[in-house]
């Protein structure tokens, strides 16, 4: 079972200083973007290099960018295989109620599926199903944070930033993963 062990904010104030490496790697969803600055992984993207890239920009704006592969990101990259990690520490940007939904994100097994509804619910904000949607497609670091684990209450996958067919390959092998560890 995978731990991430913290998540680091990454605070306004130190953006200007922050500076970010990040590499194209392959994985078993596709070509991936992984980003880390020296405290933690920062980005997970899949998909084409352009989209991913433009993004990881975007949500980075400030910060100095330099495409280098980092010890970090080989943490990641077993991460997103399934291969035990003990500690994986996460540096990211977002509101508190952001990291809440986030930190609740990471409570979901291995194999298990959430409901936008029942992440509000563990946010101590039932009526948010909403705002926890917004959230949830703001997440930073794709698999890392599983917000693919998450579906509608009535069964549908709902939407992934990366497209459904990523999220629904990665709910069919955590739920391998999760039948061979039983």
């Amino acid at each position: 079972m995978n731990k991430i062990v913290s998540i680091v904010p990454l605070n306004k104030k130190e953006v200007k200083d922050t500076v970010i490496s990040y590499f194209f790697y392959e994985t078993g969803y596709g070509l991936a973007v992984i980003a880390s600055t020296s405290k933690g992984i920062c980005y997970v993207g899949f998909g084409e290099k352009e989209p991913m890239l433009n993004d990881l920009k975007k949500r980075y704006s400030g910060t100095a960018l330099q495409k280098q592969k980092a010890a970090l990101h080989k943490l990641a990259l077993s991460f997103i295989k399934n291969e035990r990690v003990s500690e994986l520490p996460l540096h990211i940007a977002g509101t508190a109620f952001q990291l809440s939904v986030w930190k609740a994100l990471l409570q979901i097994p291995v194999g298990k599926l959430s409901s936008y509804k029942a992440i509000a619910k563990a946010v101590n904000n039932p009526k948010a199903v909403r705002a926890v949607g917004s959230a949830i497609g703001d997440n930073p670091v794709s698999y890392i944070i599983p917000c693919h684990r998450v579906i509608r209450s009535d069964g549908g996958l709902g939407g992934y930033f990366w497209g459904l067919e990523i999220k629904k390959k990665m709910i069919e092998r955590e739920a391998q993963t999760a039948e061979i560890e039983n």
